[in-house]
């Protein structure tokens, strides 16, 4: 007996020590001042972020999306699997963005739902989500060729208003559409507030006639200068060299070939397409290759050599380092099948959570302690004994969701107040076997063994119960339920684990190795 007890008194503190020790990361994280959080490298804090209880989108404020994935322009056999390859490709970028826990499910057959705990900038998140991240290579047309086609473009919407005037022709320009572009830097640019307008004579018919059929018209990232702000205008071969589908890593930087406090992005091609690299880099020695991120030009560097290593670099321009530390993950990640579009936004503010974690602890608090209040007034010192189980359990719980990174959301919290009251269900049944035995004129001895034995099967059928009911919660419920499930589950657990081995340890003590013959129970 007495060896059985060392065993289990050993196992007991074995278990709440990993407990403690496992809460302390949360401990660490949620003392930590803003300065603290400066101080600390990306590293530190992502890895004690990772060991603590991650919360809930209720509980720390984020975003709540709901994106419907666009089939109109895909293929039938396309369209059959586009919502799970973007589900896939959102997650990838998700969690290269660094969010802790998001949920991210398929809800019916074109909807994607995803919530993001603890997202501050959240245009910064929706742009990453939503970019499509087609990724093209493409040359740049010769710049002769490139004159003579939009010098033709001129000449036809010239003429075209020439005879709609009539005789009257002193107020027309001659030039209705290069007027609007000039020369800065070696490249076609037109100021920003002009774009509307160039994209109107673009989309004309009599423009895109005129537009060779392997040719095609795009604007370039806008750049500004001094406070100016214009867009390139590139004409480029309609065929891609290449595309995303061949990078293998994307890295954003700092330096680029013209200037060294540049943003940029170094793309590694994979082992496949580093051949036909070096190929079509070989083959266009001296001419413009056009780097294009969903139509729309990123850089267009001359190609001084053939490139062998299959290394190539996006130029940012004037785009922050997050900028391209976000392309950077898109392209990682790969271009989603088909556009997604944002049906439904919410935000949940950190005020908000914050109030939801004091509410719950409040709940938590008050309930505890009618509940320890009941136990140690019904059943005095046992009701104790009862209660030091209860905030075992509570450790357990607490330590059991920060190891396996489950998420505590609101509903979680409300999942802990049941499992309290489990817990203190298995004591009351516990102790009212014994009182029973005790009256019958048994030892306390043969009470305490006998009261066991017949509410242990009690406990187990309506533990399991409870615990398949959970089961089921989580595995056909989503979100909040889930987290309710969660907590449910492991606190029914915990619950038994306390109430059948650590009060029955106690007991067990108290008789065999403190001689008590007379328990207040």
């Amino acid at each position: 007996m007495k060896k059985n007890l060392r065993w289990k008194a050993l196992l007991i503190l074995l278990l709440t020590s990993v407990a403690l020790w496992q809460l302390h990361y949360t401990w660490r994280l949620h003392r930590l001042t803003p300065e603290d959080k400066r101080n600390m490298t990306e590293e530190e804090l992502a890895r004690l972020h990772d060991k603590a209880i991650h919360l809930g989108l209720d509980l720390q404020g984020g975003m709540h999306l709901v994106l419907q994935v666009d089939h109109s322009a895909l293929s039938e056999e396309e369209s059959k699997d586009a919502t799970d390859r973007a589900l896939e490709i959102l997650r990838n970028r998700i969690d290269q963005f660094g969010v802790y826990e998001p949920s991210i499910e398929k809800q019916g057959g074109d909807r994607i739902i995803i919530q993001l705990p603890g997202v501050v900038d959240r245009e910064r998140a929706k742009a990453l989500i939503g970019k499509t991240a087609l990724l093209e290579f493409k040359i740049v047309e010769e710049p002769e060729r490139t004159n003579q086609i939009f010098q033709e473009i001129d000449e036809a919407l010239h003429k075209i208003e020439v005879e709609a005037s009539g005789e009257d022709t002193l107020n027309l320009a001659p030039n209705p559409f290069l007027s609007f572009l000039f020369n800065f830097g070696g490249d076609l640019v037109a100021n920003n507030r002009d774009k509307s307008e160039v994209e109107k004579i673009l989309s004309s018919e009599e423009t895109k006639g005129i537009i060779p059929k392997d040719l095609e018209i795009s604007w370039g990232n806008e750049v500004v200068v001094e406070g100016f702000r214009y867009r390139p205008l590139y004409l480029l071969k309609k065929k891609a060299e290449l595309t995303g589908a061949a990078i293998q890593d994307a890295r954003a930087g700092i330096g680029t070939n013209d200037n060294p406090n540049g943003v940029k992005v170094d793309l590694t091609m994979s082992r496949e397409a580093r051949s036909l690299w070096a190929a079509i880099t070989g083959a266009n020695v001296n001419r413009r290759l056009a780097i294009v991120l969903d139509n729309t030009v990123y850089s267009a560097p001359i190609i001084r050599e053939r490139i062998r290593g299959g290394v190539s670099q996006i130029d940012m321009g004037n785009s922050s380092i997050s900028d391209a530390q976000d392309l950077a993950i898109v392209l990682r990640a790969g271009a989603l099948p088909a556009p997604v579009i944002l049906i439904e936004e919410r935000s949940v503010g950190p005020s908000l959570g914050k109030d939801s974690i004091e509410k719950g602890i409040r709940s938590v608090l008050w309930g505890g302690a009618l509940v320890l209040l009941f136990m140690l007034i019904y059943y005095n010192l046992s009701g104790a004994v009862a209660i030091v189980a209860l905030l075992l359990n509570l450790i357990f719980l607490f330590a059991i969701l920060s190891a396996f990174r489950a998420t505590l959301t609101l509903p979680g919290i409300a999942g802990i107040i049941l499992t309290i009251g489990i817990a203190v269900d298995a004591n009351v049944l516990i102790f009212e076997r014994i009182r029973e035995e005790i009256r019958s004129g048994k030892t306390l001895r043969t009470a305490i063994d006998t009261g066991y034995t017949l509410a242990f099967r009690t406990i187990l059928d309506s533990n399991v119960t409870t615990l398949l009911t959970a089961l089921i919660l989580y595995w056909f419920g989503t979100g909040p339920i889930r987290g309710f499930a969660v907590t449910l589950s492991i606190g029914i657990i915990c619950s038994f684990f306390t109430a059948i081995v650590f009060t029955r340890l106690v007991f067990d003590f108290a008789t065999s190795r403190l001689n008590v013959k007379k328990l207040r129970i």
